[in-house]
């Protein structure tokens, strides 16, 4: 067995399924510049299908253990789940980096944390294709449960800088905080990335990160650092 044939049957393991249609599972273990390289499609369209639905499978995940919690509590507890640091962790225990197809630019290094839980979403995404929603949805509870039990619901709103801010704002009355893009610094294989936040029709603070994500939680953090000091 090849050195790939056997990371692609040790993801499948760690799923917990076979894929009937492989040829979606290669597609979502591609990334756009190994895509750009072989003139076939990326895992792009499988990813958003993938973010989509396990926000949505998590949410569940989430209402059935937590009977008590909050609304905000609910919603920092699924932020902190699905963001690019815990899947890219997940994809890692899965395999995954041995899997992934990157172009010739990209082999040198290891893939960053945001590719990873890009590639990470677009297997998911692969995977509700192949099997269906109630396949999908046991692999996401068997891969998030124990994710689940290590979380503090006190500390969320400290490692959730972004879903805090957007609940202050509703709180509040405010329109719910913006983020822009200011700059991209660096290659492309090492990007940083710089957005502003804006609350309550101010720009607060600034923040970068290697990717959009760490960037926007940058800035919320910053943000509520900023308003709290003005509280004091």
């Amino acid at each position: 067995m090849s050195e790939r044939r056997h990371a692609l049957g040790r993801l499948e393991a760690a799923l917990g399924h076979n894929f009937a249609r492989p040829e979606v599972l290669e597609q979502a273990l591609r990334h756009r510049s190994a895509a750009h390289e072989q003139g076939v499609p990326s895992f792009e369209r499988l990813e958003f299908l993938g973010d989509a639905a396990l926000s949505h499978a998590v949410a569940a995940l989430l209402f059935t253990r937590w009977p008590d919690a909050s609304e905000g509590e609910l919603t920092r507890a699924r932020a902190a789940l699905v963001r690019e640091a815990s899947l890219a962790v997940l994809a890692g225990h899965l395999g995954l980096p041995a899997a992934l197809q990157l172009g010739s630019g990209l082999r040198e290094g290891s893939a960053s944390p945001a590719v990873l839980a890009d590639a990470l979403e677009a297997v998911l995404g692969a995977l509700l294709l192949d099997a269906g929603w109630r396949s999908f949805r046991a692999a996401v509870n068997r891969l998030f449960s124990p994710l689940v039990a290590t979380l503090d619901p006190a500390q969320l709103a400290l490692e959730e800088p972004k879903s805090t801010l957007q609940e202050l704002a509703q709180k509040q009355g405010l329109p719910l905080p913006v983020y822009r893009e200011v700059e991209i610094r660096g290659p492309a294989h090492h990007r940083v990335y710089v957005y502003e936040a804006e609350f309550g029709g101010r720009v607060l603070a600034r923040g970068e990160g290697r990717s959009k994500k760490a960037a926007q939680q940058e800035a919320a953090r910053r943000a509520l650092e900023r308003l709290e000091g003005m509280e004091a």
